[in-house]
């Protein structure tokens, strides 16, 4: 965060699970978990985010009073107050052991950007990006933990390409951090709304990435192509409903 400060970012964004660590993947089960200890730890990045003045988006743990925990990122305001929390909606089988599955959006919009919040396996379906494109949000913050103890061929292929096309269908700026543990299948990237890539982190080393998202970038891309998408997403078909 402080390096980030320093090099002039206005918002730090971390991976999923960054503060919490993982369940079922850096550790087996929420039984004695620590809840304390990650209580602290969030009001220390919290008051770090006020001492510095800086948008901080925290891949966590939220604990219910009821049923298990959330898989959860928070907006951290400069302030120092959490204002959002999205909590990861589409959950792999492993992660329904430990976690509730979220059920809200999260979005907010920061110097005249509207973006929303994702996490890892909401990746793989586009009906979750569609609504967000519904809301009229221009950038994505997805944090990931795309990560395994073996090397994955298919998923260094899959996940990569499957960002660059839910970028570049919807027309987003696209922020994807993934964790430098383990084995990642692929390092933080910056995708533009055309799915190329603006600048990316090596994978598998701990690195601040540091990138202006400028709406004025894409204005041409956007203007006929947006357009179309948020047509078509809000219920517009540009074909027949029936075969002929």
């Amino acid at each position: 965060m402080r390096e980030a400060a320093r090099r002039g970012a206005e918002l730090v964004h971390f991976s999923e699970a960054a503060l919490s660590g993982y369940a079922g993947s850096q550790f087996d089960s929420f039984r004695r978990y620590p809840w304390e200890v990650l209580d602290d730890e969030t009001r220390r990045v919290r008051d770090l985010a006020a001492e510095l003045r800086l948008w901080t988006i925290l891949g966590s743990t939220h604990r219910q009073r009821q049923g298990k925990p959330l898989n959860s990122l928070y907006l951290i305001a400069p302030t120092g107050r959490a204002v959002k929390r999205y909590d990861k909606c589409f959950l792999m089988p492993r992660d329904c052991r430990h976690y509730s599955p979220g059920r809200r959006l999260a979005t907010h919009t920061l110097n005249g950007i509207k973006f929303g919040l994702l996490i890892c396996f909401d990746f793989r379906f586009p009906e979750i990006w569609r609504e967000y494109l519904k809301r009229r949000c221009r950038l994505i913050f997805l944090s990931s933990y795309l990560a395994a103890p073996k090397p994955s061929p298919v998923m260094e292929s899959v996940a990569p390409a499957t960002m660059a096309t839910r970028a570049s269908e919807n027309v987003f700026w696209l922020v994807a951090n993934n964790t430098s543990g383990e084995r990642p299948w692929c390092g933080s990237r910056v995708l533009r709304p055309d799915g190329s890539v603006a600048c990316q982190a090596p994978a598998g080393r701990p690195a601040v990435l540091v990138h202006t998202i400028d709406l004025a970038e894409d204005a041409k891309l956007y203007n006929p192509i947006g357009r179309l998408a948020l047509r078509v997403a809000r219920g517009e078909r540009p074909w027949a409903e029936q075969d002929t």
